[in-house]
């Protein structure tokens, strides 16, 4: 597996883009919505929830502190009212005689918060005096109406009775009042309500700002991951001025570094694969053409010195030995077919020796002829006549996989082959477009292409493998490549009369 896959592999398993396996530990559904929001947009939301939890608990503090307090000011008021009144009936009754006291009270009596003063005479008739009723009415316009409720308390009453000349003419009725009190709460309470709310956006604002600035090199670091699953391994974070994320900055630069050397590595192991098969392959090479040729040759030339020979013999004699030596004539030229293919398919014994158009046009002369009603097409610009062998090769390999794929299991009518070479960008583009019925999306890769991607990888080249339009399939290779004689073919006019 190349490093670029593992850096994959490791970028998208830190960045939680890859699915858990399937007997690994799965994330809880239950917090779905949550992960799928960043991480400054859930502490601002724990923040404003402890927020709110805690004005909820502090309107109950409130509410419950202002029934106590509302009912002892109303217990303490109801108690002042009953001494006032009760004196100032006294006053009177002694001041005027003991006669008048019932009609001189109301204007005696006003004044006194938190209570209400009902004036009864003998016959029922109700004497209200209330001053501050006005005052009252606006508070309780003033206060919701929910949060009165909240508040009231039981209301208290005291009758005080009215007498002259030892008879009863009437009475005072006083009740306690918490109007007053309510309103006082909740105008403290919306003054406190509206200087917490000031401060909690301050907070809210001050976190949103700190926030982005502390994560920032988190999304830096996101970044950076995503260089490398790219494979740009020479990606590095700058250190950040917090400890914690300076120390993962560093672990991510050493772990870009780590990747870099594996790649270097992995290159150069796989470059020295790539030139040790092809050294195997050029004496296998060499062994078939400088071995077995050389035997069949003579085994054919024995068997002509024979056939002459079977003319001196018998004619019953020399008919069978006629059919023998026919028969195995017949073998030999199998055994020539056959050595010629391994040759072929081990290593073209003309690469190195002729140049590599020439070459490749050979190749796509040998799928027509063996491809009757198929059209292939061959288009070269600057190449040079060779780039040593493990460039050469695996163009040839390259082009040989990706024709016989189209042809085999594309059912291909036509194929375009392009292949361009950029002298100063050092590097060869080779593009193969069929119409043929095209490759699925999850369709596994076959030995062939798994071996193109070895070889390409080791050259530190990168190749993609995509739909054609409006059909068929279209594989693009990318190959840094710098000619070995420092002089191109002449013109492709040339190359193609070679």
């Amino acid at each position: 597996m190349t490093p670029a896959r593992n850096a994959a592999k490791i970028a998208a398993g830190i960045t939680g883009n890859t699915p858990s396996a399937p007997g690994g530990p799965s994330r809880p559904a239950s917090f779905g919505w949550w992960q799928r929001h960043s991480l400054r947009a859930q502490v601002l939301t724990a923040v404003v929830a402890i927020n709110l939890c805690a004005a909820l608990l502090a309107v109950v503090v409130i509410i419950a502190n202002a029934r106590r307090a509302t009912e002892a000011e109303m217990l303490s008021s109801l108690a002042v009212a009953e001494r006032f009144v009760q004196e100032t009936v006294e006053r009177l009754a002694s001041a005027e005689g003991a006669t008048g006291s019932l009609a001189q009270l109301p204007l005696h009596i006003s004044g006194l918060r938190h209570v209400r003063i009902r004036i009864e005479d003998q016959a029922g008739n109700a004497l209200d005096i209330a001053p501050a009723e006005a005052d009252e009415e606006e508070h309780e316009g003033d206060v919701p109406g929910w949060f009165t409720r909240l508040v009231s308390v039981e209301g208290q009453e005291s009758l005080i009775p009215i007498v002259e000349n030892g008879a009863r003419v009437g009475q005072v009725r006083v009740a306690g009042e918490a109007s007053d009190e309510i309103a006082e709460v909740w105008e403290d309470m919306s003054d406190l309500a509206v200087l917490a709310a000031a401060v909690n956006i301050a907070i809210l604002v001050a976190l949103y700002l700190v926030l982005g600035r502390l994560l920032m090199p988190l999304r830096t670091l996101s970044a950076g991951l995503h260089e490398l699953e790219a494979g740009r391994f020479e990606h590095r974070l700058a250190t950040p001025r917090v400890r914690e994320l300076a120390l993962i900055a560093d672990r991510f630069n050493a772990l870009g570094a780590a990747l870099k050397a594996a790649r270097g590595d992995n290159a150069r192991l796989n470059e020295r694969l790539v030139s040790v098969q092809d050294d195997e392959r050029r004496q296998i090479a060499s062994d078939l053409h400088d071995e077995l040729g050389p035997c069949v040759f003579g085994l054919r030339a024995n068997l002509e010195s024979i056939e002459r020979l079977t003319a001196r013999a018998e004619p019953a004699l020399g008919q069978r030995m006629g059919e023998r030596i026919a028969t195995m004539a017949d073998i030999l030229n199998r055994i020539q077919c056959l050595n010629r293919r391994l040759l072929r398919k081990i290593r073209p014994m003309a690469l190195g020796h002729v140049p590599l158009a020439a070459v490749l046009a050979d190749l796509v002369a040998d799928f027509e002829s063996h491809s009757p009603g198929r059209r292939i097409t061959l288009a070269t610009e600057g190449l040079a006549e060779r780039y040593g062998d493990s460039v050469d090769i695996t163009l040839y390999r390259c082009i040989q996989e990706a024709v016989t794929n189209a042809l085999r299991h594309g059912d291909a009518r036509n194929i375009a082959i392009s292949l361009r070479a950029d002298r100063r960008a050092g590097r060869i583009d080779l593009t193969i477009e069929d119409d043929g019925t095209g490759i699925a999306d999850d369709a596994p890769h076959g030995f062939g292409l798994i071996g193109m991607e070895e070889r390409i990888g080791a050259l530190g080249g990168k190749w993609s493998i995509v739909a054609a339009v409006p059909s068929g399939t279209r594989i693009d290779v990318a190959i840094p490549a710098h000619p070995t004689e420092f002089g191109l073919s002449a013109a492709p006019e040339r190359l193609a009369a070679q």
